[in-house]
């Protein structure tokens, strides 16, 4: 979450994990993840799936795009500190552009693939 608000994008220190009631837009939300065993000889590593939602009700797309692609810049193969990993790869996997239902909101969902095992 601090290494999106570092970013200064148009969402601000607007990033949550859980959104809040009266959210202002834009606004960032870490979404669902998943994670996979990544195992050999001495290797104990995991495959981790991470979704990152940005949403906006700027008219266009313009907006959305710009705090995604911002995300998606400051995050793609950039080390991050994790607590008790080490993470070998941060890499982007897709970016899914959505228009919602309500026919004012910009939807932006980005995938990120990480690649950690436990820190030495």
């Amino acid at each position: 979450m601090a290494a999106i608000k570092a970013l200064n994008t148009e969402s601000g220190t607007r990033v949550y994990d859980r959104v809040p009631a009266t959210k202002v837009f834009p606004y960032v939300h870490l979404g669902t993840g998943s994670v996979l065993p990544n195992q050999a000889d001495c290797y104990d590593g995991s495959d981790v799936s991470l979704t990152v939602h940005i949403w906006s009700r700027a008219v266009g797309w313009p907006e959305a795009k710009r705090i995604a692609s911002a995300i998606r810049a400051g995050l793609h193969n950039t080390e991050l500190p994790l607590v008790g990993h080490t993470l070998e790869l941060l890499e982007i996997e897709r970016a899914d552009y959505l228009n919602d239902p309500d026919g004012l909101t910009s939807h932006v969902v980005l995938t990120f693939r990480a690649l950690t095992q436990p820190a030495d």
